[in-house]
């Protein structure tokens, strides 16, 4: 049972955690009940729309990036992806993706390192988008954008330049990372992994090799710059459909009558997206309960929303993402015959390609 797991109750205690510092900062409950009785919920239903059209391009790039190590799947892949957010809800660090690479090779013709070498991949190109969203909404001109940075930066030592460096620093570090992995050959970054583990025995260090060697397979499905694009071109639908979802409640809490134009309240509800997402990228509490409701709230109270408008709208938009994957992910897991308990045994045990595996001839991407 999942309620018997550890790594469950670690997830459930940090997220509780986070949100009482949310709730600390944020919320003042009479103001925030008010906000909450007074939102028209009508429009979470149709929202949930564009949340299952980007779990649908989510699956299409996941496909795309899968075709070099699988070919045309066997079974479906949207089972597999939707039961990997439904372990990311409720469990900490993201083990989600360790479950979701596993569970897919159980189905296909693929060692779950390699697959979550291709989620490596699939993280990357998110954190590329929601920078180009940022991009995007500060193209737009948002009022109160420069404004609120501005206010940040001058208290930072260097001004803007130094903030924007910092902010972005963690993000392009594992994007160039990436990049350079997957556009270098893959026995040179074995070689150079086997130099700088001099120090491991040699027993130890060969299967350290072996498992980082099936993990550059799902890597360098992206071979080159114009791959990267391509998955990045993949990648914009996909936030740009769970943006919409967050712009459909958004009408809900009657946010568009506080910016001065349709435009501009369509940046904030990028840079909504952005700034909450991104606090998610890295391994953080189950379902980024905290983090998500904390980034994506201050970023919109420094846009100019009122402190309860933007804790009410954070919190109601995290549930409607997390409550269908959840419900859904585990009728999937239930009607294929497994448990999230048994995925999480089956990949913390596992570390080698599933039995009789034959890599196919890899196609290029």
């Amino acid at each position: 049972m999942i309620f018997g797991n550890r790594a469950f109750w670690f997830g459930a205690v940090g997220s509780a955690a986070f949100l009482a510092v949310f709730i600390v900062l944020f919320v003042d409950f009479d103001t925030i009940g008010s906000v909450l009785g007074e939102a028209n919920y009508v429009f979470v239903a149709p929202s949930l729309v564009f949340y299952f059209m980007a779990v649908w391009f989510r699956t299409g790039r996941w496909k795309f990036l899968l075709r070099p190590l699988i070919g045309r799947p066997r079974r479906s892949i949207y089972a597999v992806v939707v039961v990997g957010y439904m372990a990311n809800n409720l469990i900490p660090v993201r083990i989600g993706e360790v479950v979701r690479s596993y569970y897919l090779s159980l189905r296909e013709a693929c060692s779950a390192p390699a697959a979550f070498g291709t989620v490596a991949v699939e993280r990357a190109s998110d954190v590329l988008t929601l920078l180009f969203f940022l991009a995007a909404a500060g193209l737009m001109g948002t009022v109160g954008v420069e404004h609120a940075v501005g206010d940040i930066s001058s208290r930072v030592p260097g001004g803007a330049v130094v903030l924007a460096l910092a902010a972005l620093l963690p993000f392009t570090g594992v994007l160039v990372i990436v990049v350079v992995i997957s556009t270098a050959s893959r026995e040179t970054v074995i070689q150079w992994l086997d130099r700088s583990m001099f120090m491991v025995g040699r027993g130890l260090r060969n299967r350290l090799l072996g498992i980082a060697e099936r993990l550059l397979e799902g890597l360098t499905v992206v071979s080159s710059p114009m791959d990267l694009f391509k998955v990045f071109l993949w990648s914009v639908p996909v936030w740009a459909a769970e943006a919409a979802m967050y712009y459909m409640i958004a009408l809900g809490f009657d946010l568009r009558p506080v910016f001065d134009s349709q435009l501009e309240f369509i940046a904030v509800i990028l840079v909504f997206t952005s700034a909450a997402n991104l606090a998610g990228v890295l391994p953080s509490t189950a379902g980024s309960w905290g983090p998500f409701d904390f980034f994506g709230a201050a970023a919109l109270v420094a846009l100019g929303v009122g402190q309860e408008v933007a804790a009410a709208f954070a919190l109601t938009v995290h549930v409607a993402l997390w409550v269908p994957p959840t419900v859904l992910g585990a009728v999937l897991l239930i009607a294929d015959g497994r448990s999230l308990s048994g995925l999480m045994r089956g990949a913390k045990e596992s570390d080698q390609p599933i039995a009789g595996e034959r890599s196919p001839k890899r196609t290029p991407v």
